[in-house]
């Protein structure tokens, strides 16, 4: 038995999955894929977590706007085997881009005060010798990345079927 779906458009047939319904539907899938789909999956993956947006998934009938989660996979030459764990988006988020528009705007006044306010003490700190380039970059506080919303963990494992979980210690809880 398998369950199939789409995710943006691309079909997919889990071999293993698991399903939770908390606050927020869960679905956590085992796939193989060929080296394309695996190169159109990991855009959108790339695409969802620059830009915060999540992406659509049919199941059955029924489309969800979701997001990724946690995503291991394991190269296996001419496939990949992939679990991803789909979060059904929050959208509460979009109410709040609505409604908390001024909030948002005042937040990002604060980020941007900080920032400076921030560089201009790591710059004074260095003008005085009190802390060196390469001390700042390993305290992370000259780090060039942005900060991402919705950043995506991405690990590679030798067999997603046989990868412990480091949480709990214990195999894919999948079917």
């Amino acid at each position: 038995m398998s369950l199939h779906l789409l995710i943006n458009g691309i079909p997919l047939q889990a071999y293993k999955w698991e399903e939770e319904q908390s606050d927020q539907y869960i679905l956590t899938i085992n796939v193989k894929l060929t080296r394309e789909e695996y190169r159109k999956l990991d855009k959108i993956r790339e695409y969802s977590a620059k830009n915060g947006e999540g992406f659509h998934v049919m199941i059955a009938d029924y489309v969800r706007p979701m997001r990724f989660g946690k995503i291991i996979y394991s190269d296996h030459g001419d496939f990949v085997k992939w679990r991803a764990t789909l979060v059904e988006k929050d959208r509460t988020k979009e109410l709040q881009k609505f409604y908390g528009k001024q909030e948002k705007e005042d937040l990002a006044d604060t980020v941007i005060k900080l920032k400076r306010a921030n560089d201009k003490l790591l710059a004074l700190l260095q003008d005085k010798g009190i802390l060196t380039s390469d001390e700042a970059k390993q305290a992370g506080l000259e780090d060039e990345t942005g900060l991402v919303a919705d950043e995506v963990d991405l690990f590679q494992v030798e067999d997603i079927d046989f990868y412990l979980d480091g949480t709990d210690n214990k195999q894919s809880g999948v079917h």
